[in-house]
């Protein structure tokens, strides 16, 4: 599943650049939950994002324990210090025993899409 979760990381880096894509975290991944992936999408809005690709792409946005309302910052993403335009723009992400290289490249193309859709609608 590690494989699997770091394939997902690297397209999305491929995708949308190293400059916009953070992950959550501890720095060195073998001290990450081998199946779930906190990433941040640079002045992304997740939850915009995940209302846009969910009937493709299986996604939460913020933290695990984050229980506000939308547009807020979790306190564990506050506490992580994760800068504010990869906080508004966190996605959790897991894999799972049955989860393909063609799921990964399938979901990160997906989430690049519509990352970019609102970066270039913020831009004009």
């Amino acid at each position: 599943m590690e494989q699997m979760r770091s394939r997902l990381l690297s397209n999305l880096v491929s995708h949308l650049g190293e400059d916009n894509v953070r992950p959550n975290g501890p720095h060195d991944p073998q001290y990450r939950l081998p199946n779930t992936l906190s990433v941040g999408l640079k002045n992304v809005q997740s939850g915009l994002l995940l209302s846009n690709i969910s009937n493709e792409v299986a996604a939460s946005a913020s933290a695990a324990c984050h229980s506000g309302g939308s547009g807020s910052i979790s306190a564990v993403l506050q506490a992580m210090k994760v800068p504010t335009e990869f906080a508004m723009g966190t996605l959790r992400l897991s894999v799972g025993p049955t989860t393909t290289s063609d799921d990964i490249d399938r979901a990160a193309a997906i989430i690049a899409k519509e990352a970019k859709q609102q970066l270039d609608v913020s831009s004009k």
